[in-house]
């Protein structure tokens, strides 16, 4: 069986590091509006693939609803009111938008609040411990991507650099997701897979960080 879990997770892994690696080739060598136009492929299948792997009830797919509605709601707000994030607006990047946000953020949420969350609750067990640190690793995330997303036109802040409300609010909204995924009881381990995914999404942006400054 472990062997068996094993197999699966190289597998994983593996496909996502081409789909990413692609990704780089695809926007800084080749058609890079045509591959920076189909980036939310980059959020659906390693989201997919986490499903596939460890969802292992109704009562999560309800959570993941939860979390999904939680991070449209909060986007809708930050863009078309400014009560969330600053003033920002997205780009045609991430696909198909619902009065002006990409709906495929709302699960870009929600892979973020898996993979942090297995990675921390990895490590600590105290509920709280893991909602808090959790959110803040989801924020570190964030800090990572937001000089690079402009440039791949997922989406732009007016003020530059990006205004403290933006992480004082992406904490805000993560620890309320996790306290929502704190109710999730039926669990598979996710360590590896995540570590592994946020080290090639990590990868990822670094190129650009590099590339694109």
């Amino acid at each position: 069986m472990k062997m068996k879990a094993n197999n699966y997770l190289y597998f994983d892994i593996f496909f996502l590091a081409i789909i990413y690696l692609a990704g780089i080739i695809g926007i800084y060598f080749f058609d890079s509006e045509l591959f920076v136009k189909t980036s939310f492929v980059s959020i659906l299948i390693p989201l997919f693939l986490y499903c596939f792997r460890a969802v292992k009830s109704a009562k999560d797919y309800f959570l993941f609803s939860l979390i999904f509605i939680v991070g449209y709601f909060a986007e809708y707000l930050g863009v078309n009111f400014q009560l969330l994030f600053g003033e920002y607006a997205y780009g045609d990047s991430l696909g198909i938008k619902l009065y002006g946000v990409s709906l495929i953020i709302g699960l870009n949420w929600l892979l973020l609040v898996l993979v942090s969350n297995e990675i921390v609750a990895y490590i600590f067990s105290n509920k709280w411990v893991i909602i808090v640190l959790s959110s803040f690793l989801m924020v570190l995330i964030d800090v990572f991507i937001e000089p690079v997303a402009p440039k791949l036109d997922f989406w732009k802040f007016s003020d530059n650099p990006v205004p403290f409300s933006n992480y004082r609010d992406w904490f805000f909204i993560a620890v309320i997701m996790q306290y929502i995924l704190s109710f999730r009881t039926s669990k598979h381990p996710m360590f590896k897979w995540s570590i592994s995914y946020l080290i090639i999404l990590l990868l990822f942006f670094s190129f650009f960080h590099l590339a694109l400054t």
